[in-house]
């Protein structure tokens, strides 16, 4: 949660139209290729029944770690259409500014109200977790990979210093579902949309992703991601565009982005920082 910088409407014209686009594109484009099969030199690598991940995100005053599992239950491979349990989990923390409320304050009748002596800027740190389990099922249709997750959610908010204005730390517990489509455009490109939706603090969150193979193995392009919680507020949401580099291998991929991130209220952007992600996945 960052409160500091304003950039507004810059990131309008390339977020906010994408974002809400982006879902119909998607989908056009899967029903798009259902009509043909897949390129011919194409071939997904199948291996290993199990999936562990981990990855660490970092922006001004913000950062977190994470990490879980996936286990295919009854299938041969990861790759292969079936049930699956995911297990996962993170760590972080986030900084941001608040005006303390007043302390000099005198007889209103008197003309003696409250006066802005003694209103100080103070920063405060939150620490973060959450930790999800789900149940989900993998298909692959052609071109088109879907998975589909629902379970339970917990997500924990504690301030490492009191905010007199912040009454909401705790531990909540909630629902958790999530929808993730893989779509192979070609032998070269290939995109990505992962949605998810949380009762626990009211966390909602989407990414977008489009990769052009500059070889077999590594991908380059852009993406787009949404996130909105409890603490983001009404009318408010955190918004991120960026590019992305991604390296595979049999069993495994490596992942690392980089862009702008921008806090979002009322349609006019605020608080522009720059971040940074890691993302690795091991099959075995």
């Amino acid at each position: 949660m960052l409160r500091l910088g304003e950039c507004r409407g810059c990131l309008l014209s390339v977020v906010a139209p994408s974002v809400i686009a982006v879902a119909q594109i998607f989908l056009t484009s899967a029903a798009s290729a259902q009509a043909s099969d897949p390129p011919t030199d194409w071939v997904q690598e199948k291996y290993g029944w199990r999936e562990a991940y981990g990855g660490f995100d970092v922006a001004r005053d913000q950062w977190l770690a994470y990490s879980g599992m996936t286990f295919a239950l009854g299938s041969p491979d990861i790759y292969s259409d079936g049930w699956r349990l995911r297990l996962g989990g993170g760590y972080g923390r986030y900084g941001y500014d608040s005006i303390q409320p007043h302390t000099n304050c005198g007889d209103a009748t008197s003309n003696d109200i409250c006066g802005e002596d003694g209103r100080s800027r103070k920063h405060y740190q939150v620490g973060h977790s959450y930790a999800e389990v789900l149940l989900g099922y993998y298909l692959q249709l052609g071109r088109l990979t879907a998975k589909a997750f629902a379970g339970a959610a917990m997500s924990s908010k504690d301030h490492l210093k009191s905010d007199p204005d912040t009454r909401d730390d705790g531990t909540r517990y909630g629902v958790k579902g999530a929808l993730e489509f893989w779509l192979t455009l070609s032998a070269d490109s290939w995109t990505s949309l992962d949605l998810s939706y949380s009762t626990a603090r009211n966390e909602s969150g989407s990414q977008w992703r489009y990769g052009w193979r500059v070889s077999p193995k590594l991908s380059i392009g852009p993406e787009l991601r949404y996130d909105k919680n409890v603490e983001t507020g009404d009318g408010a949401w955190n918004g991120r565009a960026g590019l992305f580099t991604r390296y595979e291998w049999s069993g495994g991929e490596i992942s690392l982005a980089g862009g702008g991130l921008w806090r979002v209220e009322n349609w006019a952007a605020k608080n522009p920082s720059a971040y940074g992600t890691v993302n690795v996945l091991f099959q075995y």
